[in-house]
């Protein structure tokens, strides 16, 4: 018996969903999950404005991304498609969310990404700022992303952990050569390195030498002896170690200002004296023993010491309402603390300064944050360790015009010391014309100076017979 037949027409295909399913994750090389990363996720550059992202976990997208295979299609990769011509469309924005990654470096899942749309990913690093990691275009209606840590790990203590690859940041801050650096911007643009170290981790490789040995025979012409001779050549190459390698960057080490002069000159030294009426020799003596003869630090900045007594007493003049004085308030009760949580920086009673020289400026750096005109006058400058309080005194306008002057060379510094020792230190001055160096102490290193520095009058007296 005959059969009918019918052509057969194929099913029209299906649009594809305008909207997919992406997950996004974080991996070390050892694809080992990268816990505690704060990532930025938003839609990247031509992307078109899309309806607002919905995110949340999703188990097949996890697995997904930890096998680095495609998990199979699931409801939510479809649920976000029009059902049909009346369907309203949501609003559409330019999407911009802020998550942390979880224990199993698992950041976000986006169950309505625009196909085909470029999703770039940041990732904030020590300063706080985001960072351009990765772009991803999600293709598939369920993809799932890793974006790995481009470095290898110690196991030692200079270990950089994977989050810590995503958050570093080189961007430093950088003086040209010759540039004079000035204090608002050694504390703003400089203040958040100082004290600060990156450590940058790559991977280990060596110049490692293969020498070829090479035996030589000859005879000798006069005693017809064999004589053998060993020579070496030497080939070096470079090899992977296998074995990563940790570099430490500090911006205390770098280069931050340069002085013109950098050094008192016997010109200036003679200049100081002919102000002051009195001896070259005294002048080097107080020099010395203040900053053991150096106006400037290797990095070009002039020595500090941080005081934090002098910063309580006056931000408490200045929030209590006496601005320019740290006259003590009597008051029946002790003043509080205005930065009771900043002891180290602002405190009543005995300073303790803690390590010297380039450290200093990590202090003022800190104390700047609190209030930046106290934490200058705070600190004693330069070669002389005059405190910044007095840059009235000294013929200044403000306390910032005082320390760039200090900044700016020996000159700026010799300027000022003249115009401290008549306005501020008479007395010191008569005790350097008399060789009086008990009365140069007690007025220059103030009526305490027996018990904070007991040798202060003796080492005056030392370096001026050094000096003369």
């Amino acid at each position: 018996m005959a059969h009918h037949h019918s052509s057969s027409q194929p099913a029209p295909k299906a649009p594809s969903n305008p909207y997919v399913q992406a997950t996004i994750v974080f991996r070390d090389v050892l694809q080992m999950p990268i816990e505690g990363l704060s990532v930025q996720i938003k839609a990247g550059a031509g992307a078109q404005p899309a309806p607002a992202w919905i995110t949340g976990p999703d188990s097949d997208t996890d697995s997904a991304a930890t096998s680095g295979a495609a998990a199979a299609p699931g409801p939510a990769s479809v649920a976000m498609a029009a059902s049909g011509p009346n369907a309203s469309m949501p609003p559409m924005v330019a999407n911009d969310i802020q998550v942390t990654t979880d224990r199993d470096g698992y950041a976000a899942t986006i169950h309505n990404a625009a196909r085909n749309q470029p999703i770039d990913v940041l990732v904030k690093n020590r300063r706080g700022e985001y960072v351009w990691k990765a772009t991803v275009i999600p293709k598939k209606d369920i993809c799932a992303f890793t974006v790995n840590s481009p470095e290898y790990h110690l196991e030692a203590t200079t270990k950089l952990t994977p989050k810590d690859e995503f958050e570093q940041d080189l961007n430093l801050p950088v003086l040209k050569q010759g540039e004079v650096m000035t204090i608002e911007r050694l504390v703003r643009e400089f203040g958040p390195y100082i004290g600060w170290s990156q450590k940058v981790t790559e991977q280990g490789k060596v110049k490692k030498d293969f020498p070829t040995r090479h035996k030589e025979t000859a005879t000798d012409e006069k005693t017809k002896k064999q004589k053998t001779t060993i020579t070496i050549e030497h080939h070096y190459k470079i090899v992977d170690t296998g074995k990563p390698h940790t570099v430490t960057l500090n911006v205390l080490g770098s280069r931050l200002n340069y002085p013109k002069p950098e050094t008192f000159t016997e010109a200036q030294f003679t200049d100081m004296a002919t102000h002051l009426g009195v001896e070259v020799a005294a002048i080097k003596a107080i020099v010395q023993q203040e900053s053991q003869g150096h106006p400037f630090l290797e990095n070009g900045l002039p020595p500090i010491l941080y005081e934090r007594r002098h910063f309580f007493d006056l931000a408490v003049a200045k929030r209590d309402g006496k601005h320019g004085s740290r006259q003590n308030i009597k008051n029946k009760k002790p003043p509080t603390n205005p930065y009771p949580e900043h002891p180290d920086l602002c405190f009543k009673g005995p300073d303790n300064y803690g390590a010297g020289g380039l450290h200093q400026y990590e202090k003022l750096a800190r104390a700047a944050a609190l209030d930046f005109e106290i934490a200058l006058k705070a600190c004693s400058w330069g070669g002389f360790q005059i405190l910044g309080e007095y840059y009235a005194s000294c013929g200044c306008a403000t306390v910032f015009e005082f320390v760039n002057t200090f900044l700016s060379g020996t000159d700026g510094q010799a300027k000022i010391f003249i115009s401290f020792m008549k306005n501020v230190k008479p007395r010191a001055v008569a005790g350097l014309k008399e060789h009086d160096w008990e009365k140069v102490a007690a007025s220059y290193n103030g009526a305490s100076w027996r018990k904070q520095n007991p040798d202060y009058a003796s080492n005056l007296g030392k370096y001026y017979d050094q000096y003369k």
